[in-house]
């Protein structure tokens, strides 16, 4: 309550100030005003009276019998007790004074303040004490042809309350301030109200407390002005919280992308960025930064840079909003980097990894072009085993046996290759449309060991499992099929006979169920290894053809095993043989 009561008083100290100077000026003017009326009235009073001095002086030839004595019967003529009358010669020197007998003990009065001032004058006035009575008078004196006439009143208490201004008025001003004082402070207290309360409102939003329901307005101007900042306010304060909310929307949508996005002020200076635009920023600039400012000037964004120079700070208004793409590529890495420029010539720049599209593009070219070389194989076989019968129609049937059983290994050869084509496609293309269930691992190798039981028996491969018990995961169960399913195959028809095949878990990071898959074979040359599980690579062509193998197998394991977010590497088993380890998430 003090702050209020504070804020009434400085404005009606504001009011009582300009109305205390206002009447303090009316003041000064009416006594100024006043006191010349007096003093007007005096000095015409005093100046008929020295015309009346110099008629009597001229009747009765005063200046020529030089008898001056006789001005005292004047004082018959006028009964003021007060009057002192002087005559004064053109030289100064007095002639007559009615309050100094001894003329001779007088000075020259040519230095007086009021016949000096009668000079230049119709007469001249001073109020001073006088040298030769010691007393206090008022003077005026009037210059003639050949004399200066004086009077004099002595300057008592009755010139002085002759003077002095009405009291009457006096207290009329006060009764007028008294009143004005009185309205002062109602109309200080009323509009005071209305200003602290909204002030009090400001200083409550300025400490984001919000708006008080208990707050009444006042039903003045100011009142309905305060309600409508409050309802302005209200508006604000729902809009603020409404861009807040898509503000954070924004910021996690942001940091959820996989682009880098970062948006910079028309000056070139970043005002928002994600986390993923600066490790895209530092890959591509081989810098490691904590801030984008000037890699516009690397060369690798030279095309950005240009655009920018070009649609940036053109005078008018944009029609659209320009935009322009590059590729980057560094260090076997692609980025796609775009540049919207808006209206206020702010601009957003957006940083996406594509290398993964580059690369499937580059593998999809490769793939067609390896696809095409497979299946030449296997359909000029089938092709030249047919031509070979319909232009022998002569052949025995051993020999026609032996050619459509040849025509049928390869065209199962072909059916296979395109299973294997389909599948990886499959993995390449729509991989996260795989429906994933929680699957058993020790079940599904016993169902792909028991559909290869009998090729296990013929070549005499023995299986040894050691499975954790309930050891299960989240995945696509014809997917992990197919991942053991190749592996068995391989190890069944290239690793040789007389041989153990292990397949047991092992301890491995947490979140993950590792598995090896490991033969006793001939295993694999090392210096294949690393490329075991690319497309159509085989480390012996012809043994593999003769075998049936599509030189897919490997390369559907590894993206069905990346597909699930798992890694699987190889490597030469102690001993002996070949060694898949194999981790996927649980």
């Amino acid at each position: 309550m003090n702050e209020p009561r504070s804020y009434r008083s400085k404005l009606f100290f504001y009011y009582f100030s300009i109305f205390f100077l206002f009447t303090l000026i009316i003041l000064i003017f009416q006594y100024h005003r006043e006191k010349k009326i007096r003093i007007d009235a005096l000095d015409a009073r005093l100046n008929d009276m020295t015309n009346l001095v110099n008629n009597y002086i001229r009747a009765g030839s005063l200046t020529e019998t030089g008898n001056y004595e006789l001005i005292d019967s004047i004082f018959n003529l006028i009964p003021l007790k007060y009057l002192r009358i002087t005559l004064i010669a053109a030289d100064g020197s007095v002639l007559y004074d009615s309050s100094v007998e001894n003329l001779e003990t007088m000075e020259n009065h040519l230095d007086r303040e009021e016949v000096k001032r009668s000079l230049g004058a119709p007469y001249g006035t001073a109020v001073r004490s006088s040298v030769s009575t010691g007393k206090d008078y008022y003077y005026l004196a009037k210059k003639f042809d050949e004399y200066f006439i004086r009077l004099a009143e002595e300057y008592n208490i009755n010139i002085k309350e002759f003077l002095k201004l009405e009291y009457l008025f006096l207290i009329f001003i006060a009764l007028l301030f008294i009143v004005v004082w009185i309205l002062l402070a109602i109309v200080t207290r009323w509009l005071g109200r209305s200003i602290t309360t909204l002030r009090d409102f400001a200083a409550r939003v300025r400490r984001g407390e919000g708006t008080d329901p208990s707050v009444i307005f006042p039903n003045n101007e100011i009142g309905e002005t305060g309600k409508e900042i409050v309802r302005i306010y209200k508006n604000l304060a729902m809009n603020t919280e409404e861009l807040t909310l898509q503000k954070e929307k924004l910021f996690r949508h942001l940091h959820v992308l996989n682009e880098g996005v970062a948006f910079f002020s028309p000056d070139r200076e970043v005002t928002l960025s994600n986390n993923h635009f600066m490790v895209f920023l530092n890959a591509i600039t081989g810098k490691h930064t904590l801030s984008p400012e000037g890699f516009l000037d690397h060369p690798l964004f030279a095309p950005i840079k240009a655009f920018l120079d070009d649609h940036q700070n053109i005078p008018g208004k944009k029609q659209d909003t320009p935009s322009s793409e590059c590729n980057i590529e560094k260090a076997d890495r692609y980025f796609g980097a775009r540049c919207i420029l808006f209206q206020d010539n702010s601009f957003e720049i957006v940083l996406t990894d594509i290398t993964r599209l580059e690369q499937s593009k580059t593998m999809r070219q490769q793939m067609t072009s390896n696809i095409a070389h497979e299946l030449k194989t296997p359909i000029a076989s089938v092709r030249g085993y047919l031509e070979t019968l319909i232009d022998n129609q002569s052949l025995d049937e051993e020999k026609k046996r032996y050619f459509l059983e040849k025509a049928l290994a390869q065209s199962t050869r072909l059916t296979d290759l395109i299973n294997d084509i389909v599948t990886l496609n499959k993995v390449y293309e729509t991989g996260s449309s795989f429906p994933f269930e929680v699957i058993e691992i020790e079940g599904v190798v016993r169902e792909v060991s028991d559909s290869l039981i009998s090729a296990i028996i013929r070549k005499n491969i023995k299986l040894e499992m050691d499975i954790r018990p309930g050891a299960r995961i989240n995945a696509n169960r014809s997917l992990i099929v197919s991942v053991f399913q190749n592996l068995m195959e391989n190890a069944v028809s290239y690793a040789g006979d007389n041989i153990t095949i292990f397949i047991k878990s092992l301890a491995g990071e947490p979140g993950y169920e590792t598995i090896s898959f490991a033969d006793n074979g001939i295993g694999i040359p090392e210096e294949h290894q690393p490329r075991i599980f690319e497309r159509f690579y085989r480390i012996d062509d012809g043994r593999s053809r003769r075998s049936g193998g599509t030189g897919l197998g490997l390369a559907i394991v590894k993206n069905a095993i990346l597909l699930h977010k798992g890694e699987i590497s190889v490597r030469t088993r102690p001993g002996g043989g070949t060694e898949f380890l194999i981790a996927l998430p649980l």
